[in-house]
């Protein structure tokens, strides 16, 4: 177990020296100008980089000897042409080591919320860079299957409905509103409202622009609860889309209720969640080592900030098939299917009708 432990807190260094590098690009500066056969001392890099040589250098060394990067006899370094791939674009690894540092900045408090006369949980406000580290690992996620995969898996002529337009969409814990964005730029004959409770959120949401820069015609954003929806709605919307977003609620009971409320009859609802099964012994021997990613980042942050008042379900994001159709079912969601979404990594989809 020591030899355990000790793997563990090197990981844990070569992961934060990746942040650091992906950070200030420097990734990208040693491929473009280093190689195997021209590899280039750490003063060349922090030169290219605008960074100081002595950190930029005592960075190189500690991932040489991780063996991330490269290194000689001269101690001059480079990307092994296998690794390029993997430490220079924009891919899930390398976006989930990024991720970290931002969901461990309140750890202090987050120990707090353990004990028995702690805080219920954390605010989203505690986690302050992480939701733009978070609409940065959505777009690399989703951007490239939200319109070729996921609008047709949710079926029900749903597509060709979008496309015809004069239908209503609603985006429930839209952030930012990335996605809210792209199907109402791609769909622009069919209207698309996103609701968030953070006013940062929705303050940056209502600066978005379609790709050509003019502004959208069919797209609104809301500042609401997601428990308490405008009474106006009720039976407004063709399809309610939540894009991973029914985890974090500490009640997502309420949400879902009001979301059933909100629905056209015959509408449609449309989660996207972190797949599990609501049993870890099952996770483990399904997901391997990445079951333990899973739950981590759900003790970090998911079950924080969806804990955060004595009467929170908290549920986690690993809360699981059988609790998330469970809780569904006693929304008024009498029919689920599970779709899996696989162009998702780790992530299923919950489809209903009213």
């Amino acid at each position: 177990m020591q030899d355990r432990l000790t793997d563990l807190a090197i990981g844990n260094v070569l992961s934060n020296a990746i942040n650091i590098g992906n950070r200030l690009n420097f990734f990208k500066v040693i491929a473009e100008i280093s190689n195997a056969e021209c590899p280039v001392l750490p003063e060349k890099i922090a030169e290219k980089a605008g960074c100081k040589e002595r950190y930029v250098r005592e960075w190189c060394n500690t991932l040489a000897c991780g063996r991330i990067l490269e290194v000689n006899e001269k101690e001059e370094f480079w990307i092994a042409n296998e690794n390029l791939e993997a430490l220079t674009t924009e891919n899930f690894p390398l976006m989930f080591n990024s991720m970290l540092s931002t969901v461990l900045k309140p750890i202090d408090t987050l120990i707090e919320c353990f004990k028995k006369e702690g805080p219920y949980g954390l605010d989203y406000s505690a986690y302050s860079d992480f939701e733009e580290m978070q609409q940065k690992f959505t777009k690399i996620v989703h951007e490239k299957h939200i319109i070729p995969d996921l609008v047709p898996a949710i079926g029900n002529g749903i597509k060709e409905k979008l496309e015809a337009g004069g239908i209503r969409v609603l985006d429930v814990g839209c952030g930012g509103g990335f996605h809210s964005g792209l199907l109402a730029e791609h769909y622009p004959k069919s209207q698309f409202v996103g609701l968030d409770i953070t006013e940062k959120a929705i303050k940056a949401a209502r600066l978005k622009k379609k790709s050509d820069g003019t502004d959208f015609e069919n797209l609104e954003f809301v500042v609401a609860d997601a428990a308490i929806m405008p009474s106006s709605w009720t039976d407004s919307f063709d399809l309610v889309i939540l894009f991973g977003s029914c985890h974090d609620q500490m009640r997502p009971d309420l949400c879902l209720l009001e979301v059933h409320r909100v629905v056209k009859p015959d509408g449609l609802v449309a989660v996207t969640d972190v797949d599990g099964s609501s049993n870890v012994f099952t996770d483990r021997e399904t997901y391997g080592k990445m079951a333990a990613m899973k739950y981590g980042g759900s003790m970090l942050h998911c079950l924080p900030v969806g804990s955060n008042r004595p009467d929170a379900l908290c549920c986690g994001s690993m809360w699981g098939r059988k609790r998330a159709v469970e809780i569904m079912n006693k929304c008024g969601f009498d029919n689920i299917d599970i779709i899996p979404t696989d162009y998702f990594p780790g992530t299923v989809l919950y489809l209903m009708k009213k």
